[in-house]
C-alpha cells in the first residue's frame, strides 16, 4: 500500500474506502482462487459482446443463445475427458502436469515429519540462482502462493508430497473434481416457442 500511497495519493485513498477483502486476493478469506473481480466481469461482457444498443428483446434472445451455446460446448468438451478419464476439468488437468513436470528440478532439503513440511530447492536455470520454498502438507500451503491462490499443489507442494510418499493427486481441492465440474453443466436449457404459442 505504500508503493500505491508514493505512486498515487488519490489511488491510494480511493482504496481505502473499499473493504480490502473485495479488491486482494490476500484478504478475501480463499474464495477468488486465482480469479479476480475485473476476470469475471470480463466472462459477462464476452457474453453480452455485440448486443449493446439492440432492443431488450434481442439482447435477452441473444445472451440466452450465448448462454446455450456456452454450456453445450462445455458439455461436449466433458463427454471427452469422462471417456479419457480425465480426473479434473482442463484447467486444473494441465496446470498440474505443467508443475508436476516441472517438479523434478526440485529437492527437498530439509523436513519435518510431524506436519509433512519441508525445504523445497529449485535448481537455478543457468545464470539464476537457486530457491528455496517451504512447503507444509498439513496446511495445505507453500511460501510460493501458487497452492493457496489456485488450489492446485504446487511443483514444491508435488515434489514434497512424493518425497514423503503420499499422491500429489490427492492434494487437489475437491471442488476440480470432475463429478463436480458435470453437476456445474447438468443443467438444462428448454427451448422457448413463438410467442403466439404461450397461452
Amino acid at each position: 500500500m505504500d508503493a500505491i500511497k508514493n505512486l498515487n495519493p488519490n489511488a491510494y485513498r480511493y482504496l481505502c474506502g473499499i473493504s480490502r477483502e473485495k479488491w486482494t486476493m490476500a484478504h478475501d478469506g480463499g474464495w477468488r482462487r486465482g480469479v479476480m473481480t475485473k476476470n469475471m466481469s470480463e466472462c459477462l461482457n464476452g457474453v453480452l459482446k455485440g448486443a449493446r444498443r439492440l432492443p431488450i428483446s434481442a439482447i435477452v434472445q441473444l445472451t440466452i443463445g450465448r448462454c446455450v451455446k456456452y454450456f453445450f460446448d462445455r458439455k461436449e468438451r466433458i463427454t471427452y475427458m469422462v471417456a479419457n478419464n480425465q480426473p479434473w476439468p482442463d484447467f486444473a488437468f494441465h496446470k498440474y502436469e505443467k508443475w508436476s513436470i516441472k517438479s523434478s528440478n526440485h529437492s527437498v532439503s530439509r523436513y519435518e515429519i510431524s506436519d509433512k513440511s519441508a525445504s523445497v530447492v529449485t535448481r537455478g536455470r543457468l545464470g539464476h540462482n537457486e530457491h528455496v520454498q517451504v512447503v507444509n502438507l498439513s496446511t495445505r500451503d507453500c511460501s510460493c502462493g501458487k497452492w493457496t491462490i489456485f488450489g492446485i499443489p504446487c511443483s514444491h507442494a508435488i515434489c514434497t508430497a512424493k518425497w514423503y510418499g503420499l499422491d500429489p493427486m490427492e492434494l487437489m481441492q475437491p471442488w476440480f473434481s470432475m463429478h463436480r465440474y458435470v453437476k456445474t453443466y447438468e443443467g438444462r436449457f428448454i427451448p422457448i416457442p413463438d410467442e403466439g404459442y404461450w397461452g
